[in-house]
C-alpha cells in the first residue's frame, strides 16, 4: 500500500453543504474506514460496499466521500450508486398501487424499486464491463431521468460504493408484521396486505442483490425519533436549493412519508449492527461518536517459520510440496514470515522459486527484510538494500572472529567456521546444490561453526562463548552464535511493525525444529514444533505448551498449520466469499 496523498476536501464540503468539523471526520473516521475497505478487497476482482443508513443519516455523504478519496489515492476506480435511483417510475408504482395495495404509489419501500436493472447493473459492474448505464433518478418529478442522460463507467469499475435506507436488511418473521407499529400501518394498511409484500419483496429478490456485497458499511441513529429531525432538516435543504413543490415535503406529509420506512429502519437498528464489517455510531446531532470494525476483533494469523527441517525438506529443501498450500495462504492474506539461519541470497532465491513475496528474518534474527513500500511508511532505523528495507539488530560478524581468535583459540582444532569452507564442500556437507552453496557463503552478520569435537569438549566451547554475552544454539548442522539477538527478539520488531500499519490484532503462529528456533518459538502466542528425525537436541527443547507434528517437513508443516482453528476459520472466510 501506497502512503496516501491528502486529499483538500474543501470543494467537497461546499458541493454538500458541510461544516468545516467534517474534516475532522474524515481524518478520525472516514479515511481509516477507507483503508480498511481496501484491506477486504480481493486482488484482481471488483468489490461491492453497501452502506446502510437512515433517511438523514450522511450516507450519500459517506459514499461520495470514498470514492472521492479512493479514486484521489489509490490505483482503483470506484463509483457510488444509491439504491435511489432504481426507483420504478411514477406510472409502475400507480399500477401497483391498484394492482397490490394502494401504499405502494410511494417510492421507498421494497417492491418500489427495479430490482432486476439494479441486479444488472450490478452485475455488469461487478463482471469488469465499460459503458454500463448507471440509472439516475430525478425526486422533484418522481421519475427517472431519461436513459440517454445517465452517465456511465468509462474504464471497468474496482469498488462500488451501493448506499440506501434498506440496503443489506433482511426480512422478518410473519409473526412480527401481525401489530401495526404507526399510524399509517393502523389505518392504511390495517389487513397487513401491504407490510406483508414489502416482507415478502425484502425476503426473496432483494436478497440476491444485497448477498452480492462484499463489505457491509452501517449508519447506525441513536434511535427511529431521531430520524425525522434528520430528514425534516434534509427537506430544508431541498427547499433551499429548489424551492418548495414536487418532490419536496412540508413537515406534515414528511411525517407521513417516513411512517412507510418505519418498521425496516426500526428493525436494522435492532439487528443489523450485529452483522456489518463497519459500525459508525451517530449522536442526535449526527456526529460520529465510535467507529467499530469487524476487522478490530478478528484476529490475524502472522505465521513466523523456519526454513531447513520445518517448511523445508531437511534433506532435499523441496519447495514443490509446499508451494500450493502456502499460495492459498497469501490469497487469504495470511502473511508466512521466513525467520531463518539462511542468508539473504538464500532467501531471495528460495521466496523466488515459491513466488512468495513476503518480509523474512535472515542469520538468525541478524537482519529483518522487507519488501519497498510493503507498508505505507518505512520503519525507523532502516536502510535500503536490493529493494528491501533492512533494519539490522546486530552488527557484522567480525567482532565473533576476534572474540573466537581470542578467547577459544584452545579449540581451534575442533572449530570450523562457515565461510571457510568453500563451496563444493558446503555441497557436500548440506546436499545443498552448488549454486545454493555459494548463496549459503554470503553471510553478513553471523558465521555458524562446525564443531567436530565431541560432546564433553562442546560444552566448555560454549560456556566460553557465554561468558562473552554470545548466545550459542546448536542447530541441526552447526552451532550458531549470536549477540544482542535471536529469532525471538526480530520476530518482536517485525510484529511491531505489522501493529503499526494495521488496525487488526495479530495471532503470532511460530514454526521450528531446532535450538535455534527456542526464542522465535517462545514469542509466538502458538508454537508448533516440526518433528525433525535427526535432530539430536530436539527431545531436549520440547515444551509442554508446544505442539509437537507427528510428521516431518514439509508435510507436517501444511498438517499442523492447516489443523489451527484460527487457519480454519480465515480459509473458510474466504472460500464463502469467493462463492458468494
Amino acid at each position: 500500500m501506497q502512503e496516501a496523498n491528502v486529499v483538500d476536501i474543501t470543494p467537497f464540503l461546499a458541493k454538500h453543504q458541510l461544516p468545516l468539523k467534517y474534516q475532522y471526520l474524515s481524518e478520525q473516521f472516514f479515511i481509516p474506514l477507507a483503508h480498511d475497505v481496501l484491506s477486504a478487497k480481493m486482488a484482481g476482482q471488483p468489490m461491492l460496499v453497501a452502506i446502510n443508513g437512515c433517511q438523514g443519516s450522511g450516507k450519500t455523504t459517506l459514499a461520495d466521500f470514498l470514492v472521492t478519496w479512493v479514486n484521489s489515492n489509490t490505483e482503483f476506480n470506484s463509483v457510488s450508486l444509491s439504491i435511489d435511483d432504481f426507483y420504478l417510475s411514477h406510472a409502475a408504482r400507480a399500477e401497483l398501487a391498484e394492482d397490490v395495495h394502494p401504499l405502494f404509489a410511494t417510492r421507498g419501500v421494497p417492491g418500489t424499486h427495479d430490482i432486476k436493472l439494479m441486479e444488472q447493473t450490478l452485475s455488469a459492474l461487478m463482471a469488469g464491463k465499460k459503458n454500463v448505464p448507471l440509472p439516475q433518478f430525478d425526486k422533484l418529478t418522481d421519475d427517472p431521468v431519461a436513459k440517454e442522460h445517465w452517465p456511465t463507467n468509462q474504464k471497468p469499475v474496482d469498488i462500488i460504493f451501493f448506499e440506501g435506507w434498506c440496503v443489506a436488511s433482511t426480512a422478518q418473521q410473519p409473526y412480527q408484521l401481525q401489530t401495526p407499529i404507526n399510524d399509517l400501518e393502523q389505518y392504511e394498511d390495517a389487513d397487513g396486505v401491504w407490510r406483508r409484500c414489502v416482507n415478502s419483496c425484502l425476503a426473496n429478490e432483494y436478497q440476491n442483490v444485497f448477498a452480492m456485497a462484499d463489505y457491509t458499511i452501517m449508519l447506525k441513529a441513536p434511535s427511529f425519533e431521531d430520524v425525522y429531525a434528520w430528514r425534516l432538516e434534509q427537506e430544508h435543504k431541498l427547499i433551499a436549493k429548489n424551492g418548495l413543490g414536487k418532490g419536496t415535503f412540508d413537515e406534515i406529509t414528511l411525517r407521513r412519508f417516513i411512517s412507510h420506512f418505519e418498521r425496516i429502519t426500526r428493525e436494522n437498528l435492532a439487528t443489523l449492527a450485529h452483522d456489518v464489517d463497519a459500525l459508525l455510531l451517530l449522536d442526535s446531532q449526527r456526529d460520529i461518536t465510535k467507529m467499530q470494525l469487524l476487522a478490530d476483533k478478528i484476529s490475524q494469523p502472522l505465521i513466523f517459520t523456519d526454513l531447513d527441517g520445518t517448511l523445508l525438506d531437511h534433506d532435499s529443501y523441496e519447495c514443490d510440496v509446499i508451494k500450493p498450500f502456502l499460495a492459498e495462504l497469501n490469497d487469504t492474506g495470511i502473511n508466512v514470515i521466513f525467520n531463518t539461519s539462511k542468508t539473504f541470497a538464500e532467501v531471495i532465491d528460495i521466496q523466488a522459486g515459491l513466488e512468495h513475496h513476503q518480509p523474512f528474518i535472515v542469520e538468525n534474527g541478524a537482519a529483518v527484510y522487507i519488501p519497498k513500500n510493503y507498508f505505507a511508511v518505512k520503519p525507523i532505523g532502516c536502510d535500503e538494500y536490493h529493494g528491501f528495507w533492512r533494519y539490522a539488530l546486530t552488527q557484522s560478524c567480525d567482532k565473533l572472529h576476534d572474540d573466537l581468535n581470542q578467547h577459544a583459540s584452545q579449540f581451534s582444532h575442533c572449530v570450523r567456521l562457515f565461510s571457510k569452507f568453500s563451496a563444493q564442500e558446503i555441497a557436500e556437507l548440506t546436499g545443498l546444490p552448488l549454486d545454493k552453496s555459494e548463496l549459503a557463503l554470503q553471510r553478513q552478520y553471523s558465521d555458524p561453526i562446525c564443531f567436530s569435537g565431541s560432546d564433553t569438549q562442546r560444552q566448555p566451547f560454549i560456556d566460553i562463548m557465554s561468558s562473552l554475552d554470545y548466545e550459542v544454539l546448536v542447530g541441526g548442522r552447526f552451532i550458531h552464535i549470536t549477540k544482542g539477538t535471536n529469532k525471538g527478539l526480530a520476530q518482536k520488531w517485525l510484529l511491531n511493525q505489522f501493529k503499526k500499519a494495521y488496525r487488526n490484532p495479530f495471532t503470532v503462529i511460530a514454526l521450528g525444529d531446532s535450538q535455534n528456533d527456542v526464542a522465535m518459538l517462545k514469542a509466538a502466542d502458538t508454537a508448533v514444533l516440526i518433528k525433525n528425525p535427526g535432530s539430536q537436541v530436539q527431545a531436549h527443547i520440547l515444551q509442554k505448551a508446544w505442539q509437537l507434528s507427528d510428521k516431518p517437513a514439509p508435510e507436517g508443516w501444511v498438517q499442523e498449520v492447516s489443523a489451527l482453528s484460527i487457519i480454519k476459520a480465515h480459509l473458510a472466510a474466504k472460500k464463502e466469499q469467493s462463492h458468494g
